[in-house]
């Protein structure tokens, strides 16, 4: 008979144990679906600040562009002085 009760305790215990076994793994689950939402915000701050660095690139080769151009006029510029300076000098 005491054998009998101390089986049903056993498996009582078992119950117990994988309760809390199955608790653990609810919880774990939890966890790993929180640092997946985490991952998936910090992916998206990752694209903003791509976007942002590519309108970067973009205003710095506006910004390139226009220097170029300026440079160009003022050759331009240098060029008609000195043909003009070469006009005075005959």
């Amino acid at each position: 008979m005491n054998s009998g009760k101390e089986f049903r305790d056993s498996l009582m215990e078992l119950k117990d144990s994988l309760m809390e076994f199955k608790d653990s793994l609810i919880e774990f689950k939890d966890s790993l679906m929180e640092f997946k939402g985490s991952l998936m915000e910090f992916k998206g701050s990752l694209m903003e600040f791509k976007g942002s660095l590519m309108e970067f690139k973009d205003s710095l080769m506006g910004f390139r562009g226009s220097l170029m151009e300026l440079k160009d006029s003022l050759m331009e510029l240098k060029d008609s002085l000195m043909r003009f300076r070469g006009s005075l000098n005959r």
